[in-house]
């Protein structure tokens, strides 16, 4: 037996449904209520991005924050880097691997984190978060941008 993807978005029709036999007193279009949820997205996003910050969100469902960490350089048994990530343009360029050092940012890499242990909803192991490429590129486009971004942000044990 093969397991089958489920794709789940908040925004979806069936969750404006629930909303509207939950709270039959509120009445907004499907169109308001998806809207007022992006927006919150939207702004929980820039507040992480501006602050540097770790924040909940509602109903105990975890912590998330942006991450700062220095990967260690572990050679293999021929000399060569194993767990630096390959700069695969100046590879093609050359001809041979080339790995990204991340000088400027002085060896760090940042990344979008969710800490699990904050939340309070059964199984929340089988679950994991994945940042869309929107949001992962525009991380990346604050730490070259200014680099006090790059120092606002912060080394969060990821058990915490």
């Amino acid at each position: 037996m093969s397991r089958s993807a489920v794709d789940y978005r908040t925004s979806s029709l069936d969750n404006y449904k629930k909303f509207c036999k939950k709270f039959p007193d509120m009445k907004y279009t499907y169109a308001e209520w998806r809207s007022v949820q992006y927006e919150y997205m939207e702004q929980f996003k820039f507040y992480l991005l501006e602050t540097g910050e770790k924040e909940s969100l509602p109903f105990n469902f975890g912590t998330f924050g942006i991450i700062k960490k220095k990967r260690k350089r572990t050679r293999g048994k021929n000399g060569e880097f194993i767990n630096l990530p390959v700069d695969w343009k100046k590879t093609k360029e050359k001809g041979k691997k080339i790995y990204n050092f991340n000088f400027h940012t002085d060896g760090y890499f940042f990344g979008w984190q969710w800490f699990k242990r904050k939340n309070s909803f059964a199984m929340s192991d089988l679950w994991y978060f994945k940042p869309s490429r929107v949001t992962s590129r525009l991380l990346a486009h604050y730490i070259h941008s200014d680099k006090k971004y790059q120092l606002i942000y912060q080394e969060f044990d990821k058990r915490s």
